[in-house]
């Protein structure tokens, strides 16, 4: 232990903030002309020194404060500056920890070659970056480059289905950017700064604070499409859940790239705060995204869309939790930003594991996967106790504090709901676990997909045995989460699986024809347009009436 705490020292002193998000990207591209084999094997170094000094970083943030650096020294106010703090460090670290992960878990990978490789490096570097930035429009040029690289990823193999689902996240997210770069234009002409304190200071100075208002909704209407909430989620689905995008592009995306939005909906909220409190709007708008999101899951056959459409869900769970005006449950959300990463990734990272071994993505068709894999299947059903909350989780700790934050307001009925499609989604979902598996002879097995998978299950059940040092450790707070194994909490986990259970023998299995009728239904470019324009106008009304 002494020399690892030697070893992150010496990385902490020697790696600045700009060295932290621009060396995946300079690696990469230094060492391109290694042989493919060398090649990854020193972006995988390269990772695991990014790892070290992430968890240098997130030390000297967490007991000494927060880090700030400015480009050539330049004053505040016109230097591009980066920020490490209480909110962005942990993030930079599990950012950091989750792909070398997947970096590990994909190594025999075949579809890996060298631009493949890069273009995953600059979506690091990109993520990175957006975490540590403290400048708006480095934020919005970051975004538009981790999303250049997300599409040509999600269509790497170039199969048609794939390049449509590519172009068609391309172009949604294209017209939130604009959204975006127009309130980022007219919020410089009212503050003269794109620096993210100088901003929060000037906006209080304003002589008419509605004047800010503008500004606000388009850049919070650019960011709700990248967390993606109701009813800007259509493009979700479509990446996440992309029939040809290797599992660890679709495992990056749920389990980290969709928090970034939510990660600025958060430090962007604070920004604005002097204009105007959404928290209210927020709060209601993650309770209708959560119950949309796990609606459209139990109506999927598709592993992998049910998996994206329970990403909807718990980023709506998330938002929720932020939004509610309490501590604990602010806490408890950020806590399961972490979860969802964990959980998510191993669901994802299984998930195109057991695809490639059965040859199908129907849940119908796919069976046995304990017996068969038994390590893929151990991870799996560790991703699904975590994110239903299951006792001695990570999920359960995160959602009790959520629920903390509600007990006694009419919104925690709205949270057993939310519970309860969780769980019925996943009880689906987890039929391919059981039941007799092909009797054909199983694939070679890969010794680092078994383990990635396994450490990220064992990961999910760690989160809960030791939540409450985990959040402290992360963020600061001491919270108690003894009340989360109460014999009640059980007792009210095991009704509600049980209920589920019922509720999907004799429910689900006979709306066949109504859940088809969901299943085929998907927003289109136009849709997510026009509601895209009715969300900052519902938002900026809000705003006028609440400023």
């Amino acid at each position: 232990m002494e020399l690892l705490g030697l070893i992150v020292s010496r990385v902490s002193f020697g790696m600045t903030l700009h060295a932290i998000v621009l060396l995946p990207v300079l690696v990469g591209a230094v060492a391109f002309a290694l042989p493919r084999v060398w090649y990854q094997n020193v972006l995988l170094a390269a990772n695991g020194v990014l790892t070290l000094a992430a968890l240098a970083l997130f030390r000297q943030v967490r007991w000494e404060g927060a880090v700030v650096q400015s480009l050539a020294s330049w004053p505040v106010p016109v230097a591009i500056t980066l920020r490490a703090d209480q909110l962005s460090a942990p993030w930079v670290l599990l950012t950091a920890v989750f792909f070398t992960g997947v970096f590990l878990f994909s190594t025999r990978g075949t579809y890996r070659d060298k631009t493949f490789l890069f273009l995953f490096m600059v979506l690091e570097a990109a993520i990175l970056g957006i975490f540590l930035s403290g400048d708006l429009f480095n934020i919005y040029v970051l975004m538009e480059l981790g999303m250049l690289a997300i599409a040509i990823l999600i269509m790497y193999k170039q199969e048609k289905q794939a390049v449509y689902d590519a172009m068609l996240y391309l172009m949604m997210n294209f017209i939130a950017m604009a959204f975006m770069l127009l309130g980022i234009g007219y919020l410089y002409r009212l503050t003269g700064v794109l620096d993210l304190e100088e901003i929060h200071r000037r906006l209080v100075l304003l002589d008419d604070p509605r004047a800010g208002l503008v500004p606000y909704a388009l850049i919070m209407t650019a960011v709700a499409l990248k967390s993606a909430l109701l009813p800007l989620f259509g493009w979700l689905p479509r990446a996440h859940g992309a029939a040809s995008a290797p599992a660890i592009v679709s495992a990056v995306l749920s389990g980290v790239q969709v928090k970034v939005g939510v990660y600025l909906l958060v430090r962007l909220g604070q920004v604005f705060l002097p204009l105007v409190d959404a928290h209210f709007f927020f709060m209601v708008l993650g309770f209708l995204t959560s119950t949309a999101g796990f609606l459209l899951a139990i109506a999927q056959k598709d592993i992998k869309l049910i998996l994206a459409y329970h990403t909807v869900s718990q980023v709506g769970l998330i938002v929720m939790g932020l939004n509610m005006g309490s501590q604990v449950a602010f806490w408890g959300g950020m806590y399961h930003m972490i979860n969802h990463a964990l959980f998510k990734g191993v669901l994802f990272l299984t998930a195109g594991i057991i695809i490639e071994e059965y040859g199908t993505r129907s849940y119908g068709e796919i069976r046995g996967v304990l017996r068969r894999m038994p390590a893929v299947g151990i991870a799996t059903v560790a991703g699904v106790l975590g994110i239903t909350g299951a006792p001695f989780f990570n999920g359960s700790i995160s959602k009790y504090f959520i629920h903390q934050g509600l007990q006694g307001s009419p919104a925690e009925l709205g949270l057993y709901l939310i519970n309860f499609g969780t769980i019925l989604s996943f009880v689906k979902y987890s039929t391919i676990l059981l039941g007799d598996p092909p009797a054909t002879t199983p694939s070679p097995r890969d010794p680092y997909v078994a383990t990635v998978s396994l450490l990220f299950g064992g990961a999910c059940l760690a989160g809960g045995l030791f939540g409450s040092a985990a959040v402290e450790l992360f963020f600061g707070p001491a919270l108690a989460t003894g009340g989360a194994l109460a014999p009640e909490k059980i007792a009210i986990f095991a009704a509600t699986l049980v209920l589920a259970l019922v509720t999907y023998r004799y429910l689900v299995c006979r709306i066949g024809s109504l859940l088809q009728a969901v299943r085929v239904f998907k927003f289109s470019f136009n849709q997510v347009t026009v509601f895209m324009t009715i969300f900052f106008g519902a938002l900026l009304g809000y705003a006028y009436l609440v400023a």
